[in-house]
């Protein structure tokens, strides 16, 4: 295992989802699939791929996105509720030893997210924060930053050029882990350290702490 390099490193910005949040995106396809949801051809599987990309950068609103999954359903009248358990069927937990790298990580470095995501799952996956642990997720760290507020998605350029300038960093201060590749390659073409989190690699291993 190779460990990402801190020398000179002030702040450290963590991807969320199989990063700090497990996940497991085929219990959300299940789930939806037993609702009568079925991607099909590959020009209706690239259709909604687009809409979790619309829904994930702001563009299109939870009413919006869910109106477009009741109207691939087998019954276009299953309720909200039904579809909105589906989709958040994947958002796992957050660990507690996550919790405890963090909090030692943050007498040293400024700590910060950025994630891709949705407001369907950041309400579900900040209330389970609060009610498993009784104090909010934000707490961990100095700022966090979600693509459907910030208005684009990793690997966009723009998403990395927005959180230099939003939260004055200075890239080559700056360590960015994620578990998606592109997202760390992206992240290096800006000028920000980056590292990538691969396989079954715990981030809590990462570190020598």
């Amino acid at each position: 295992m190779t460990y990402p390099d801190l020398y000179g490193i002030r702040n450290i910005v963590f991807d969320f989802g199989r990063v700090l949040l497990n996940i497991d995106i085929p219990r959300s396809q299940r789930a939806l699939a037993q609702l009568g949801f079925n991607p099909g051809v590959k020009a209706r599987k690239e259709n909604d791929d687009k809409a979790v990309v619309l829904y994930e950068s702001g563009k299109i609103t939870s009413s919006d996105f869910i109106r477009l999954i009741q109207s691939a359903l087998r019954d276009p009248g299953t309720p909200e509720k039904k579809i909105i358990d589906a989709w958040n069927e994947m958002l796992l937990d957050f660990p507690e030893n996550h919790i405890l790298t963090l909090r030692k990580l943050k007498k040293k470095y400024r700590l910060f997210l950025l994630s891709n995501s949705n407001e369907l799952h950041f309400v579900k996956y900040t209330n389970d924060f609060r009610i498993r642990y009784g104090f909010e997720m934000s707490t961990l760290f100095d700022k966090m930053w979600f693509s459907f507020i910030v208005g684009t998605v990793k690997p966009d350029p723009a998403i990395f050029e927005y959180i230099i300038k939003d939260g004055n960093l200075n890239p080559d201060e700056t360590l960015f882990i994620d578990d998606t590749l592109m997202h760390v390659e992206a992240a290096k073409k800006i000028g920000i350290r980056s590292y990538h989190l691969e396989g079954e690699t715990d981030v809590s291993d990462i570190f020598n702490l």
